[in-house]
């Protein structure tokens, strides 16, 4: 009942994986429902493959015919999605099954799993020995197969395998348990779960597991694969290196708050330290010497005795002597003219006022918020404040003609106009006082002096005195304010009878009336201009000034250092001869932009960054920023004493050696257990090389001393902490 129009030959189908050749499939696309099979001869090479598929409204199974083992292979059923129609198009078809020979072994329906009891039907022991024989299917059996290339046996083992475990409703239900524990579905799907596998007898005998559904590796008793070992290990170590991290970022942030707590319950803490510890250390100095002198002299008179010498100081010291001597000229003078003696006491006390003069302008305790550079009121660069009927009016700017800011020299300039408000008084200026105090100081100076601009003058009711004079200021711009200096002050002035001589009232014979009174000069601010003030930076980029200038490294002895340099710091460099991979280019050691070593119980670790904002590629500039962080592991304080570096830039055959007292002008006391650190910058002049991307190499070492219980030195030679070699490496650059 086939008609010859009905049948199509498709070929080179893509479910052909397995080298069949000559493969047909014949269908009969516009059959109607029909009770009765439809047969199909399938002709398959020598592999013995073949493919049948039912068609559009075909249900039944086709009956296969062929030689040889086709028949026995045509057994799994495959879905299929399209074919090829009669017009040469495709279509596709819905519950169509392909029964294959190797290929869809991985798609048997289990529906009748899905919608059947979950009832035990199997003994212990047979629950035993069904899972004994799995075990031997899936740990021996598959893979003996698949390396003698039977593939119908591996298939015959692999629909054993499923079979036997969907004999078995644990396997089905620990796989759904499984799922649902892992998608977090409700809690009353997952008790239903356990309540079915509790009603099967539970797992097996012989699995057991650790979570509440068994895995692939407890099922079969396959022990853990390398892979997953490898990820477990990976895996705890990722959580020591977190744990080790947030330890180190604790300790660092525990560090700068304690630091910050004691600056701010002390701001002056810093110099008391260092001023206890050069009294300590004079005072060692001192107590050393007096040994010294102390066994000298015992040692001369030994020797005097030794040649009978006799002493003829009368066993004084040096000092004792000098007493004697003092006292015996003081009783030659008390015994002379008293008149000479009180022409002489007059002389010592004038030449102690001048010794006093000289010793330069006195100082009060300045303003904390000058000092800690958090200006607390409003910073205004004038003031207008009346006093007594006198109204002082103040205006200051920059001198930029008169600064040189390099050198941190700023000088200003103020415009003051003095007025006096009565009706009826004139008043004659007699002294100034001012108190000026720059951002940062702790003190303010004073300075006082008689009249105005060397003058004394009078100024009549209404009339206005002007002047304008400058302060030249020796201050650095810092990040937290504009300021440059807080100034105020006041003048001293005489209420006159009106001068008769018009023309010159600024003389000294003039009727004073009452006084003296005195006209305040209201608070201002000398402010930094905008080009002046510091940039604001990102936290990363915000290195302290007294790094870049106490610690920038240059290692370009043949081109000018970088700016934050000082030319008598550059000039003074020293150098030692270079290595000569460096010199050559041809880098034999092993590069790296980090490095940490420990010695004499200090680590000291560092780590280096390039600072593109800071360099030019171009003009041959690079910068790189470089972070040292230094822990004590020793079991008492030390004291970091001196520093000592040595870089070498690719292509130069010395190196330049940088040193220097203390760490970012300090030199810090460090606990046992805790850590310095801080971050400097390396502006760097040189070419790099095409052979390495290294520009520099870098190593040094921190000089130190140990403490005792109450800070005192153990000993007086230093003791060294090596800084370990590393490189300042370049990114990928343009540097056409």
């Amino acid at each position: 009942s086939l008609s010859q129009t009905g049948f199509h030959y498709i070929t080179d189908l893509p479910y052909a994986s397995y080298s069949f050749q000559n493969t047909a499939i014949i269908t009969v696309p516009n059959m109607k429902p029909s009770p009765c099979a439809l047969y199909l001869l399938l002709i398959a090479s020598s592999s013995n493959a073949a493919f049948v598929s039912n068609v559009n409204h075909v249900s039944t199974n086709p009956h296969i015919f062929g030689s040889g083992n086709v028949a026995n292979l045509i057994s799994a059923p495959v879905s299929v999605s399209r074919f090829r129609t009669a017009n040469n198009s495709l279509s596709h078809f819905h519950s169509s099954s392909l029964y294959a020979g190797f290929l869809g072994q991985d798609d048997i329906a289990d529906n009748e799993s899905e919608t059947k009891e979950y009832e035990q039907s199997m003994s212990a022991s047979e629950r035993d020995e069904n899972l004994t024989v799995m075990r031997q299917i899936f740990k021996h059996d598959l893979a003996d197969l698949q390396r003698r290339r039977d593939y119908a046996g591996w298939v015959e083992a692999k629909k054993d395998l499923k079979r036997r475990t969907a004999n078995d409703p644990w396997f089905g239900l620990n796989n759904k348990l499984k799922e649902a524990i892992q998608i977090d579905a409700p809690q009353s799907e997952i008790e239903k779960l356990q309540k079915l596998i509790k009603q099967v007898g539970g797992p097996p005998p012989g699995i057991t597991h650790k979570r509440p559904y068994a895995v692939l590796n407890e099922i079969y008793d396959t022990g853990m694969s390398l892979g997953r070992a490898e990820a477990i290990v990976e895996m705890e170590q990722k959580k020591v290196n977190h744990a080790r991290w947030q330890k180190m970022i604790a300790e660092r942030e525990e560090n700068e708050k304690r630091e910050e707590e004691e600056r701010r319950l002390n701001p002056f803490k810093d110099e008391e330290e260092a001023r206890a510890r050069r009294e300590k250390t004079l005072r060692r100095i001192y107590n050393d010497a007096e040994a010294e002198r102390k066994k000298k002299e015992k040692r001369a008179k030994e020797i005097q005795q030794q040649y009978g010498v006799d002493d003829r100081s009368g066993g004084l010291t040096p000092l004792d002597k000098a007493i004697e001597d003092a006292k015996k000229e003081l009783q030659v003078a008390k015994s002379g003219d008293s008149a000479s003696s009180n022409d002489a006491g007059k002389k010592a006390i004038s030449a102690s006022s001048s010794a006093s003069e000289k010793k330069g302008r006195p100082r009060i305790a300045g303003d904390t918020d000058m000092t800690r550079g958090e200006i607390e009121i409003e910073t205004m660069d004038s003031s207008d404040v009346t006093t007594n009927n006198v109204r002082v009016v103040v205006t200051a700017s920059y001198n930029a003609g008169q600064s040189d800011p390099p050198m941190r020299k700023h000088c200003f300039t103020y415009n003051i106009q003095i007025t006096n408000l009565s009706d009826t008084d004139t008043i004659q200026l007699v002294s100034r006082k001012f108190e000026i105090q720059t951002v940062g100081a702790r003190q303010k100076d004073v300075v006082q002096g008689q009249g105005v601009t060397g003058r004394q003058p009078v100024l009549a009711p209404g009339e206005i005195f002007e002047y304008t004079s400058t302060a030249p200021l020796s201050v650095r711009p810092i990040g937290t304010t504009i300021v440059a200096a807080r100034m105020k002050g006041e003048y001293e002035f005489n209420i006159i009878e009106k001068p008769a001589d018009e023309e010159s009232p600024d003389k000294e014979n003039v009727k004073v009336l009452s006084g003296p009174l005195t006209a305040d000069l209201g608070l201002f601010h000398f402010i930094f201009p905008v080009e002046q003030r510091v940039k604001p930076v990102s936290q990363a980029d915000d290195d302290d000034d007294d790094d870049d200038e106490d610690e920038t490294e240059s290692a370009a002895p043949s081109k000018p250092t970088a700016a934050g340099s000082s030319p008598a710091s550059a000039a003074a460099t020293p150098s030692l001869p270079g290595d000569a991979d460096m010199a050559s280019g041809q880098i034999t050691e092993k590069v790296s932009s980090e490095s940490e070593t420990s010695t004499e119980g200090v680590r000291v670790k560092v780590s280096s960054q390039y600072r593109e904002e800071r360099s030019d590629p171009k003009l041959e500039k690079h910068c790189f920023a470089y972070n040292i962080r230094i822990t004590n592991e020793n079991d008492m304080p030390i004291q970091l004493i001196s520093r000592k570096f040595e870089i070498q830039t690719i292509g130069s055959k010395n190196k330049d050696v940088v040193q220097g007292p203390g760490v970012t002008g300090r030199q810090p006391v460090l606990q046992p257990g805790e850590s310095f650190e801080y971050t400097s910058t390396a502006p760097l002049s040189v070419r790099p090389l095409p052979s390495t991307a290294v520009v520099a190499r870098m190593q040094g070492a921190y000089a130190f001393m140990r403490l005792g219980k109450d800070n005192t030195p153990l000993s007086s030679t230093p003791l060294q902490a090596e800084l370990a070699k590393f490189h300042f490496i370049l990114p990928a650059l343009d540097l056409a």
